[in-house]
């Protein structure tokens, strides 16, 4: 198979063998990656394949980080044959059965794997799979620690009646009276080894049986033959584990181990969220209830207060006691808070990729962000009466330390907020309580009710909830002038509508919002960093730039100020090489941040750095396919345009096809605010690619709906510098040199450094070059600006 091409996968070696199929390495010439093929082999026969392609199937609906990713199932013709295959994640380590080759590892290793596999079953779990056959060898490590789980829904049976010593850590299926199981010895639960129906608690025994072997350097059930080790897993009692590590954690493990190994699975863990727990907790060791006095540093995360209410009309409290318990919890001596943006990004990311909800989403948010403590909640309103529960819980062990709860009417809601404050004050064991003055809040409930609405539209990135937010932030600010918060989010919104739209009057007035939010609340560093951000926009680089330095010295770890300043150094000055620093720097503090990817893409792309932009634009398709489930709000927007533009530079105009419609194909799914401004230059990069293929029709057919496009945008009022270049490019590239001028010459007006560095360099203006108006127009303008 070695140097076959099958589908789009050419074959590169042999990996893996087994029973019911060979893996091998390939790459992806779609989307020029390396992965993992699994082939299923003649003999399963049609029933085995239907078998492997359905439960793959349903194993591609799985999306964390500790399982591998099955990209593809399907079937192809090969010299006569039919071939069933998985394309999958490769996972570059070492399985885990390599790693510990049967000897004792430390228990520090030995939790985080445990505690990475229970995640990642769980998980599993909650979407109705369960693997069946866990065991070292479909587990990974990769170089970095991460373990990846291999083979999900994809344990096939096999009849073996006898085997070697050396052959007992294969999967079997042995029939009886009592029916059939799949599963591999010696690590098969009692209820798979006499065929009784499984759930989630046989991977619970097999996960307990590793733990076990890790832990101790052997197996916990003896025997050379399936007979003898079938015997030792229904009637032998789980040895001890003593001697084998000197730990005082380890009998916490052993009974952790005992509890996952009882023969009943009604006597182990509930859950595997539970073992997770379990296993965080024993890792912490004694720190979880005395590290609250200790003199480490303390991040918290303010995740979120769920409604349980009922009524969905009630959802703004929950996101105005979150918003105003981070702004709070800012003041604290001592705490560093992950603010509100970073915890919204992450929870919509995750989300996406997990269906998680409530407590489950808010932990594995806090996770994410590397915080020590979170904070979160509930509340109930029940026509004017409130109550909110608030708890402090330890990340780590997911162990809940402290809980609150008051009680008290809507009109007093300042006060109840402010004895949670104190309550969190004094779990943190701060020095001061913050004066509710100092934070830019509000005394005026009605102007808190508009501007907590507003956040929850605000995180909703369509035109509709946008245009909802706009109104809510001015009716806030109408009720109480001197709300500096909703001054900061209204300017936001406004500058955000002027993006989407191209409309001045709309920047105007965030302009205008923001200098007012800074004037209420000078030590607010997003408040100049939002302020910064819109001046560079509107060409006003020096002042601009000078704010975005002063909100990274009220706050140097806020990933958006770094990616203003990128933004200003690309846009505003075509300093390509130092932009992209800039958004390296931001993507350090903000791995998760799509929209930073995507521009540093289209920086590398622009300097010609083709690697750098290969690795930005994979990690921004990366996080736009993690939001093709439909939920609302999309963090990024363009990732597979911008691989695609990456090909186009490199001549490799077929691979370019692929990335453009892949990113139409997107955008179709979605009502992004962004999508047609998007849809001019995908279709003016789809068309020129189209032509360098020489595909004349087709090309002038999709230049057409660019245009279109364009144009339709214009009748709206949203006319930009940006979609006014790619109308200049489309012109030039079917040899219109007059509309291509033009409209070059008024993009040049509003960003003359951007438009004449991009102009003097982008294929699409090669049929202008020898004309001596474009080089009056944009080379002599390029050398002036040093561009």
């Amino acid at each position: 198979m070695v140097g076959e091409l099958l589908s789009h996968y050419r074959i590169l070696d042999r990996i893996a063998s087994g029973g019911m199929g060979d893996v091998y390495r390939a790459e992806d010439l779609q989307l020029r990656r390396i992965v993992a093929l699994k082939m299923l082999r003649d003999a399963a026969g049609d029933d085995g394949r239907g078998r492997l392609l359905t439960e793959a199937r349903a194993a591609s609906a799985l999306n964390h980080p500790n399982i591998a990713v099955v990209y593809e199932t399907s079937e192809v013709e090969l010299e006569g044959r039919r071939i069933a295959f998985i394309a999958m994640e490769y996972v570059d380590g070492t399985t885990l059965a390599a790693l510990a080759g049967g000897a004792p590892i430390s228990l520090d290793r030995a939790l985080d794997i445990g505690e990475q596999i229970a995640g990642a079953l769980a998980e599993a779990h909650r979407q109705g799979l369960v693997h069946r056959d866990l065991k070292p060898s479909n587990v990974m490590m990769t170089p970095a620690g991460r373990v990846k789980l291999l083979d999900f829904g994809v344990a096939h049976r096999r009849t073996a009646l006898l085997a070697a010593p050396d052959d007992i850590t294969r999967s079997i299926d042995l029939s009886d009276a009592a029916g059939r199981f799949v599963g591999t010895l010696p690590y098969v639960s009692p209820e798979q080894a006499t065929g009784r129906d499984v759930d989630g608690r046989a991977d619970m025994f097999s996960l307990g049986v590793m733990l076990y072997e890790l832990t101790c350097g052997r197996p916990p059930f003896g025997g050379t033959t399936i007979a003898q080790i079938l015997e030792s897993i229904l009637r032998d009692d789980v040895p001890p584990f003593t001697d084998v590590q000197r730990d005082p954690r380890l009998p916490q493990l052993e009974r952790v181990v005992r509890r996952m190994l009882a023969r009943d699975p009604q006597q182990r863990f509930a859950d595997l969220e539970e073992v997770r727990g379990a296993l965080a907790s024993i890792r912490a060791g004694g720190r979880i209830a005395d590290a609250i006095d200790s003199h480490e540093a303390i991040t918290v995360a303010v995740t979120g207060f769920v409604n349980i209410s009922g009524g969905a009309d009630d959802d703004w409290l929950g996101a105005g006691l979150a918003e105003t318990l981070t702004a709070r919890a800012v003041q604290l001596d001592g705490v560093a808070v992950v603010s509100r943006e970073r915890i919204s990004e992450i929870l919509k990311t995750l989300a996406g990729q997990t269906g998680e909800r409530g407590s489950a989403l808010f932990l594995s948010a806090a996770r994410e962000l590397r915080a020590r403590w979170l904070v979160s909640g509930a509340f109930q309103r029940a026509a004017d009466a409130v109550r909110v529960t608030a708890s402090l819980t330890d990340v780590d062990s997911g162990q809940l330390i402290r809980s609150t709860k008051v009680d008290g009417t809507l009109s007093e809601i300042f006060d109840l907020q402010d004895r949670l404050v104190q309550e969190l004050a004094g779990w943190l064991r701060a020095a001061s309580v913050p004066d509710r003055r100092a934070s830019s809040e509000t005394a005026v409930v009605d102007a808190y009710e508009a501007f907590s609405r507003g956040l929850l539209n605000r995180s909703v990135e369509t035109f509709e909830a946008l245009d909802r937010a706009v109104t809510l932030f001015e009716r806030a600010v109408r009720l109480d002038p001197a709300y500096a918060r909703a001054h900061i989010e209204l300017g936001v919104a406004y500058a955000t509508k002027a993006d989407y739209l191209s409309m001045s009057e709309l920047r105007d007035r965030a302009l205008s919002s923001l200098r007012r939010a800074v004037e209420l609340q000078p030590e607010s560093g997003r408040g100049w960093r939002e302020l910064g951000w819109l001046l560079t926009a509107m060409g006003q680089d020096v002042e601009g730039m000078a704010a975005i330095r002063r909100a990274l010295a009220l706050d140097p770890d806020d990933a958006t100020a770094y990616a203003a300043m990128a933004r200003a150094l690309f846009i505003g000055s075509a300093r390509f090489a130092e932009a992209a620093d800039w958004y390296d720097r931001a993507l350090e503090r903000n791995p998760k941040a799509g929209w930073y990817a995507l521009q540093l893409a289209h920086c590398a792309a622009l300097l010609r750095d083709f690697d750098r932009g290969r690795r930005a634009a994979e990690r921004a398709m990366e996080l736009q396919e993690a939001f093709l489930s439909g939920r609302e709000g999309l963090a990024v927007v363009g990732g597979y345009m911008r691989a695609g533009h990456l090909a186009a530079l490199q001549e490799r105009y077929s691979d370019a096809l692929q990335y453009f419609e892949r990113e139409i194909d997107f955008l179709v799914r979605t009502d992004h605010a962004l999508r047609n401004r998007i849809l001019v230059e995908l279709n003016a990069r789809l068309g020129g690619a189209h032509l360098r293929l020489g595909n004349v029709h087709k090309a002038n057919a999709l230049f057409h709906v660019a245009l279109e496009s364009f144009e339709r945008r214009v009748r709206l009022g949203a006319d930009d510098p940006f979609t006014r270049y790619y109308a200049a490019s489309v012109h030039a590239m079917r040899g219109d040199a007059e509309p291509a001028l033009a409209f070059l010459e008024r993009s040049l007006a509003e960003l003359p450094a951007f438009t004449a560095a991009r102009a003097r360099i982008e294929p699409e203006f090669d049929g202008l070059r020898a004309d001596p108006r474009f080089e009056r127009l944009v080379g002599l303008l390029a050398r002036r600006l040093s561009v």
